[in-house]
């Protein structure tokens, strides 16, 4: 409840006021100069010599002048019982004032004509609320400075402390006081006439009525609380007495003008929260509040550095940031437009920005400059057909082919990119290319990646014909990397019944495959399922490895963490991150294609922050200043939780290599699906490796070469690879039941071409 003048000394906020002409002021008098170190402040004479000069603005007083004026006034008004003593106690001070009307005068009077005597006037009698203070004591202070405001009430539950200092108008003295002392007791140093009631307990339901109507309603209500739930409350409540309400965020400048007294419909945060309870919102974690406060704010909207920021939070940052210089900005924004909310002028709602960066040209260009001189053309496959391919024996009918191709397509691809064009020929034979500019990344070296999704591609085509009895010859093409032409496919006959074939059983988990990135409790994989995966790959020559302790998972997690990191890091890889996802189910159903960030099984805090690698200057920063570690989040959620991962390597790196991982991966995942485990690639970071290993002009600086080297070090380590072998795919397995969606892909028309 609020806290009334009382005479107790211990925290006191406001000071104690005594009429010189109290007849008690000699024995006060005599009290006060017991005091120790007390010090009585008498400069009624100069105030005095203030407001005269403030009466006669017209007149220029010589010193002599003004002295006489002074003596003057005090002929026709008894100097002992003038104006009014004020006790802070907080200070060991006692200072003689001009009485209130007097004292206001000459305060304000630089005021003029900013605001006019009318005006100063007509705020005098406003009441004003300031939940929050660390932004809302810049706030207060400056109304207060101003005298926007007749009564100020302020409200906060919190202590300082020393992490404040940055942006608090306090001191080290101060640490472990109430906010809400400290503010007063800097406002009841520059006017103690001005009222205070103050909150100390801070805003909850019993008493936010109270705070709001009490002894006169209050004609404006500035938010600057952090707790959502009491944010969403105070507008609930504004909204019901018709109280405009402002808030000022400390990034960008950002403002927000609720006009609840013009517009008593209006949706509170402008709608920004629609669909959220109060209730949801208290008792958040600090990432939770980040999510939430990004749909407030938007992400868009944010400054490069505050989208940094929040990305680092629980890394190497605890909360969000804020500088003084944005508190004070902020504090005279909201002054300024609040005293034009007062004087009832007609600021509308909604949401404005005092960028200086922007006012004064500092920001940073956000375009991806990215060199596309090297991006391959499309190539027409109709006249790169191979001519060492006999004709089909039993020609597709155009069922039959759809049939095939969509079983084929559903196939996964880096990026769900669905990197192929399929061309039927004249002659009953299926060519599968390479649509290089569907697929061109800086993790598809060398066409690697794109090289395993056609491998797993061919093998669904070869289970759904054997079900469908047509027998088929599968002829590699592709000799070198970089190659349009993979394969071709000819269609030999057809039986009623289905054709025996390796791996048979897997062909009914073609539909049911998909990348499950949910995160759940470990499970140990049984030793039977771990043979059986290892057998898959030694089938074709390859060679499966897995980890599934915690300790090697950690380090691996480090590993896979920094090299995400570095992915972003580099200006070709930013740009296929922002360009692959899907940033929302609009954008998802419309393409078909990349990765649906609802796929991503992301908390609603952690898909907020997603959306704000969207922004290059975000990362930018993070590289320039060597930051960036709160992207590594992800990659240690998805380690520690996974059953095992498991690591596929080759003797080789050809593309038959790459196809046969691409046909070893698809078994496995297919199987994995079928017997309910959950299967997510992790292996961007080998792509990368096999970049700056083989080629100089990989994009990245010497100082973050060495360290992608470093950690192919660690790798090899953590798995005690030999050198002789080359790291082709990376995946974990674990028990995550169903994913929420599936990815989209492609209608098979988008991807035929029938001659």
């Amino acid at each position: 409840m609020p806290i009334t003048q009382k005479f107790d000394l211990k925290d006191r906020m406001l000071p104690f006021i005594i009429a010189a002409s109290d007849p008690k002021v000699p024995i006060r008098m005599d009290e006060w100069k017991s005091i120790p170190y007390l010090e009585v402040v008498d400069s009624l004479d100069h105030q005095v010599g203030e407001l005269i000069k403030a009466l006669t603005p017209q007149r220029i007083f010589k010193e002599e002048e003004l002295e006489q004026e002074i003596q003057s006034f005090f002929q026709n008004t008894d100097r002992d019982s003038y104006g009014n003593w004020v006790y802070y106690p907080w200070k060991n001070i006692v200072t003689r004032l001009l009485p209130e009307e007097d004292f206001i005068r000459v305060r304000t009077q630089r005021n003029n004509y900013k605001i006019t005597h009318e005006e100063q006037a007509i705020l005098r009698e406003k009441k004003v609320g300031i939940i929050g203070l660390s932004v809302g004591q810049s706030i207060a202070l400056v109304m207060a400075l101003e005298r926007s405001c007749g009564e100020m009430r302020l409200a906060d539950f919190d202590h300082l402390e020393l992490s404040n200092l940055n942006r608090i108008k306090a001191g080290v003295p101060d640490l472990g006081r109430a906010k809400t002392v400290i503010a007063a007791r800097e406002i009841s140093e520059i006017d103690p006439y001005l009222k205070l009631t103050i909150y100390e307990d801070g805003i909850t339901e019993d008493n936010i009525d109270s705070f709001l109507t009490a002894d006169g309603q209050l004609d404006l209500l500035v938010d600057e609380c952090d707790s959502l739930d009491v944010k969403i409350l105070a507008r609930e409540r504004a909204k019901h007495f018709g109280i405009p309400v402002m808030m000022e965020t400390s990034d960008r400048g950002m403002v927000d003008v609720e006009r609840f007294d013009v517009e008593p419909e209006r949706e509170i945060l402008h709608g920004y929260l629609e669909g959220v309870s109060r209730k949801e919102l208290s008792g958040l974690t600090n990432p939770q509040k980040v999510g939430v406060g990004l749909k407030i704010t938007g992400v868009e909207t944010l400054s490069p550095r505050m989208k940094a920021s929040l990305l680092e939070i629980g890394e190497t940052i605890s909360t969000w940031p804020q500088l003084a210089s944005a508190v004070f900005l902020g504090g005279a924004t909201i002054a300024h437009i609040g005293r034009r909310v007062l004087l009832n002028e007609s600021v509308k709602s909604g949401r404005f920005y005092v960028d200086l960066d922007e006012i004064i040209a500092l920001h940073e260009n956000s375009d991806l400059e990215i060199d596309s001189s090297d991006s391959p053309k499309s190539a027409d496959p109709r006249h790169n057909l191979p001519r060492n391919v006999l004709p089909s024996s039993y020609f597709l009918t155009e069922q039959e082919l759809y049939d095939l191709l969509e079983k084929a397509n559903t196939a996964p691809s880096g990026g769900n990119v669905q990197p192929w064009i399929w061309v039927f020929d004249s002659k009953g034979v299926l060519h599968l290319f390479h649509d290089k500019v569907r697929s061109h990344s800086m993790l598809d070296f060398n066409g690697s990646g794109s090289l395993i999704a056609f491998g797993a591609a061919l093998e669904n085509l070869r289970l759904a014909s054997a079900k469908a009895g047509i027998e088929l010859e599968i002829i590699q093409q592709i000799k070198e990397f970089d190659e349009d032409l993979i394969a071709s496919v000819r269609f030999i006959g057809k039986q009623k019944l289905p054709i025996k074939t390796p791996y048979e059983e897997l062909v009914d988990a073609i539909e049911l495959r998909n990348t499950n990135r949910k995160n759940t409790k470990k499970q140990f994989l049984p030793k039977d399922v771990l043979k059986v995966y290892s057998e898959m790959a030694e089938e074709e020559g390859l060679f499966l490895d897995f980890k599934e302790q915690e300790e090697d998972l950690n380090k691996l997690s480090k590993v896979i963490g920094e090299m995400d990191r570095l992915r972003l890091f580099h200006e070709q890889g930013l740009k296929d991150f922002v360009h692959e996802v899907r940033w929302s189910e609009k954008e998802a159903k419309e393409t078909l294609d990349g990765i649906d960030i609802a796929t991503l099984e992301l908390s609603a805090a952690e898909r907020a922050a997603m959306g704000l690698l969207k922004d290059p200057r975000t990362i930018r920063f993070f590289k320039k200043f060597l930051m960036g570690y709160g992207l590594t989040k992800i990659s240690h959620q998805t380690l520690m939780t996974s059953s095992a991962l498991f690591l596929l390597r080759g003797l080789k790196y050809d593309p038959d290599t790459f196809l046969k991982a691409g046909r070893v991966l698809q078994r496995i995942w297919l199987k994995a699906n079928l017997d309910g485990y959950s299967f997510q690639p992790v292996t961007a970071c080998l792509f990368i490796f096999h970049r700056v290993e083989k080629i100089k002009d990989h994009g990245f600086t010497e100082t973050e070469a060495e360290s992608i080297k470093d950690l192919k070090k660690s790798l090899n380590s953590i798995f005690d690879s030999e050198n002789e072998k080359n790291e082709l795919f990376m995946f974990r397995v674990n028990d995550a039941g169903q994913p929420s969606i599936r990815a989209y892909r492609r209608k098979v028309t988008d991807s035929l071409i029938v001659l």
